[in-house]
């Protein structure tokens, strides 16, 4: 599934979530220099409770919290693929 389906998909059920992901993506490319898959995104969504860099943006999207997205943004481990 393309990424862009499946933020769409995520827009319809949690708007947050979709939030919090885009700006993921957004700091996942600025910093590690290449695409997020969307696999790797599914993943970091879904394996245990989540990568904790996303679901702080996440609630951060959701709190409109601009100082949390960027400093959570300075956060993402590009060593570590998106988990």
């Amino acid at each position: 599934m393309p990424i862009e389906d499946y933020l769409a998909l995520l827009a319809r059920i949690a708007p947050a979530a979709h939030d919090g992901a885009r700006a993921y993506r957004q700091a996942w490319v600025q910093r590690c220099g290449r695409s997020l898959t969307t696999a790797e995104l599914r993943v970091a969504m879904a394996v245990g409770d989540g990568n904790p860099v996303l679901m702080g943006m996440i609630r951060a999207s959701h709190l409109r919290d601009a100082a949390a997205l960027a400093s959570l943004a300075a956060q993402i481990d590009c060593t570590r693929g998106a988990r």
